[in-house]
């Protein structure tokens, strides 16, 4: 049975107030969920009700649909609006709703129908960029070496039983992706993959001591919805918690600015991980060691970057758009001499 149909029955019990009629629409865009929008319209005056949720389904597809079930990407977000959410320093839609079976999941969530996404190959605001920073830092402060996130088996790690699981998925992924004849990689960002891929993950991570917390790990800009608040300020939700992982929390800075074009990235870059730092709330952590870590963690934008597009049918043309995308996590790996955290 499926774990939520959109009902105006279901609906009312959800948000304690009569719906009369819902209008089904498709929002386009996800490949590993089905998302569509719901319009609903009460039987009395509900003001303060929303007008729009958004809800979010299995793939239709049955590829996609099966290789999140097996990565757990469907459990990890549902887990992640109902364990982890309520309390957070950043901002994340409204859960209205979240259940998931061995066949089925559903989340409705709130709609954030008047935001602004940017897109992830142009420049993007100077403003927005510090205000989607300074959230990240909310973020991880907020659950910054929280040891209840080691005991929340459902969450991604990048060390202990999972770490030869992404490492195999990283080795097939680049072998796979340099090897086609329309990705073009310049032949020293070439020699940083192989060296990367041979060195092993445990060569990158087994070292590394903390801090830990709570960590997207998919934070670009098209999981960011932008806009501006009710005060003048701007804000941003952040979306799309399927890859919600306890991890060392700089991967997520290194990931959102090595996406940036690569020139931006370089002439800002300093200062941005500096407002990151300075925007944090915790003790025990110098500039320098941020520093570090983030330079260390330059690698994982290579990672997720070839991950992503495992057992993904990719035609030439998006297979050359995608060398882009490699290419700045690349430089920016090579800009930090990052691989001076792998062994000689």
């Amino acid at each position: 049975m499926p774990a939520f149909l959109p009902t105006p029955e279901s609906l009312s019990a959800i948000l304690g107030r009569q719906v009369t009629k819902v209008a089904v629409s498709e929002v386009t865009g996800g490949l590993i969920a089905r998302t569509v929008r719901l319009h609903l319209e009460y039987g009395e005056p509900a003001p303060d009700a929303p007008r729009s949720l958004v809800a979010k389904f299995p793939a239709v597809d049955e590829l996609p649909r099966m290789l999140a079930k097996v990565a757990g990407l469907y459990t990890r977000e549902v887990l992640f609006y109902r364990d982890l959410a309520p309390n957070l320093g950043m901002r994340v839609p409204h859960c209205y709703f979240g259940d998931i079976d061995d066949e089925e999941f559903a989340l409705v969530l709130e709609d954030i129908s008047d935001a602004t996404v940017h897109d992830q190959d142009e420049e993007w605001p100077a403003a927005d960029v510090l205000v989607a920073i300074r959230q990240l830092a909310l973020l991880h402060g907020s659950r910054w070496n929280d040891p209840s996130l080691a005991a929340a088996g459902w969450l991604n790690r990048l060390d202990g039983e999972q770490l030869p699981a992404w490492e195999g998925l990283f080795r097939i992924a680049w072998k796979d992706f340099t090897g086609r004849d329309e990705v073009v990689l310049e032949p020293a960002l070439v020699a940083l993959g192989d060296q990367f891929a041979e060195a092993g993950f445990d060569a990158w991570v087994g070292d590394y001591r903390g801090p830990f917390s709570l960590a997207h790990a998919d934070f670009h800009v098209s999981n960011l919805l932008f806009r501006t608040g009710e005060d003048g300020r701007r804000e941003v939700v952040t979306v799309d918690w399927q890859m919600a992982m306890h991890a060392p929390p700089l991967i997520d800075v290194a990931y959102f600015l090595g996406r940036m074009p690569t020139v931006s990235r370089r002439a800002g870059e300093r200062d941005l991980v500096r407002v990151y730092h300075s925007a944090l709330t915790v003790s025990g952590y110098p500039w320098e060691r941020c520093w570090e870590d983030y330079q260390r963690f330059a690698w994982y934008g290579v990672v997720s970057a070839l991950i992503a597009v495992v057992g993904t049918p990719m035609s030439p043309d998006a297979a050359r758009l995608y060398s882009n995308k490699v290419t700045r996590y690349l430089t920016q790996v090579a800009d930090h001499d990052s691989a001076r955290f792998l062994p000689a």
